[in-house]
């Protein structure tokens, strides 16, 4: 690993020959907020039609199909109140393509993100006419999954008020209020001015590596945006939320306040627990609420490092809720007290050591992986981590599950149709 970092510009260089692909990631990061996380969505997906030395998309898949099929992708990213915006390549390793691609595609990298300001030309109005009606579409069609719309709706509430509970694709109001002067200003002021990450992961001296990347995209200076990993809202009581709509079944969510300094080694800590709880195939979660009692048809916990959240999510049959609901916080309670057995410990620890070596086998998921460390200020790689679960106790289980509040619970079912399951 090479890592160098000037002016909040931050690159990192892994050198890696198993893989006939190489993948280099540009993520700019800018604080998450009404005003322009709807922009901040749309430009990306402007950028990669095309500018003035790539005229069009036809021009640019020309250029990756003669990079032996390279494949150019965008994405746009929650971490806590932050923003990222993430350009990245996959190409083929020098050594199967007997040339030198990692420059070609560095630079043509760099010539997608900057193509507008060095080129000119701006945005094309076609362009963003159809951009928008693709985010539109995008946003709009959120609601077909609803067990993700269940947990987004529980951080919505969970976080009313704040950034955090923000979509990072935007919202389709701002859509219409957003000009080609807008939305290229915006882009500017990101692209220009915003904390950059730059990854590059393929068969290369490190070294080597980030002193061309660096020549490419630069060190100038950039913002430093920092994220609040806090949820600054005092605990008052439980908030229960029952929505209506088409649903087969009904979908829990549970929004839990850990209460865990995120950047200590207490989250290790928490991670055993969500391991326990409800992330391994023996969690207590799974055994106990759907396999022992069949109460669902579906169970996980999974935690948002970012924010110090826990979200619980089940799938139910409407008359079950109740009783799924009671099933599952007893689960917690028993944490609290201790009762984990060594089928759960072992189960999760087999679980976290399987998912975090499995990190090594993927470009995309290992890059993924140390941008979320680098934006915690903690840059381990994931042998480190399953090192540091394999140390945790189930009293430091017990002590993290204590800190637990159960602040938002969500429920969606069938409209005209009560808890119980019985016709309104």
């Amino acid at each position: 690993m090479q890592k160098k970092e000037k002016n909040n510009n931050f690159y990192m260089a892994f050198c890696d020959d198993r893989f006939k692909i190489n993948r280099i990631a540009v993520t700019f990061i800018d604080k998450l907020e009404r005003e322009k996380n709807t922009l901040n969505a749309l430009f990306p997906m402007v950028l990669i039609r095309g500018n003035n030395k790539y005229k069009d998309m036809k021009e640019i898949n020309r250029f990756l199909d003669n990079m032996y099929g390279a494949s150019l992708s965008i994405d746009v990213d929650k971490k806590g109140d932050l923003q990222a915006i993430s350009f990245a390549i996959s190409f083929l390793n020098d050594r199967f393509a007997g040339e030198n691609l990692y420059t070609k595609a560095l630079q043509f990298l760099y010539d997608i993100i900057y193509g507008p300001i060095k080129y000119g030309g701006g945005f094309e109005e076609d362009a963003i006419l159809q951009e928008k009606n693709n985010l539109k579409q995008e946003i709009e069609s959120r609601i077909n999954d609803k067990v993700q719309y269940a947990i987004d709706r529980c951080i919505e509430i969970m976080f009313e008020g704040q950034n955090y509970a923000l979509y990072e694709k935007g919202n389709v109001d701002d859509l219409h209020t957003i000009t080609k002067e807008k939305l290229f200003s915006q882009y500017q002021e990101v692209v220009t001015k915003k904390l950059m990450y730059v990854f590059v992961y393929g068969d290369y001296d490190e070294e080597w590596a980030v002193s061309k990347a660096l020549e490419v995209f630069g060190d100038e200076k950039r913002e430093s945006v920092h994220n609040d990993f806090s949820i600054n809202i005092p605990f008052e009581k439980t908030r229960y939320v029952t929505e209506e709509m088409e649903v087969n079944q009904g979908k829990i969510a549970l929004g839990i306040r850990t209460n865990v300094d995120v950047t200590s080694e207490d989250y290790y800590k928490l991670l055993m627990l969500n391991g326990i709880l409800g992330a391994s195939p023996k969690s207590k979660l799974f055994e106990n609420v759907r396999e022992k009692a069949s109460l669902c048809y579906y169970v996980f916990s999974r935690i948002d490092r970012f924010k110090s959240v826990m979200v619980i999510s089940s799938g139910i049959e409407i008359e079950n809720y109740e009783k799924a609901l009671n099933l599952i916080l007893q689960q917690i309670e028993d944490i609290k007290n201790g009762k984990i057995d060594n089928i759960e410990y072992e189960s999760a620890i087999n679980y976290y050591k399987t998912a975090l070596m499995a990190i090594y086998d993927s470009p995309r998921d290992l890059l993924s992986f140390y941008l979320n460390q680098a934006l915690v200020g903690q840059i381990i790689e994931p042998k480190q981590v399953f090192e540091k679960l394999k140390n945790v106790s189930i009293e430091d289980i017990k002590r993290i599950a204590g800190g637990f509040e159960l602040d938002t619970v969500y429920f969606l079912k069938n409209r005209g149709v009560a808890k119980d399951g019985k016709d309104l």
